[in-house]
């Protein structure tokens, strides 16, 4: 059971990592084809998931 619970462990801090840098990487890319608000808004949005993400990988680094 211990097993499981550090392979679970280590696939969320993998995900959330992943999650984090793909989103940060995707609101430093949003494509110019949209007016200056819809860019705003995807920048946000992805920054947004970006944060989450990055935070969760910290706090189950930290914690785990």
């Amino acid at each position: 059971m211990a097993m499981f619970g550090s392979a679970l462990v280590f696939g969320l801090t993998t995900l959330f990592l992943l999650a984090g840098l793909t989103c940060l990487v995707s609101a430093l890319l949003v494509p110019a084809d949209g007016g200056a608000e819809k860019r705003f808004e995807k920048r946000l949005e992805y920054s947004i998931f970006a944060v989450a993400g990055l935070v969760g990988f910290a706090m189950l680094t930290i914690f785990s």
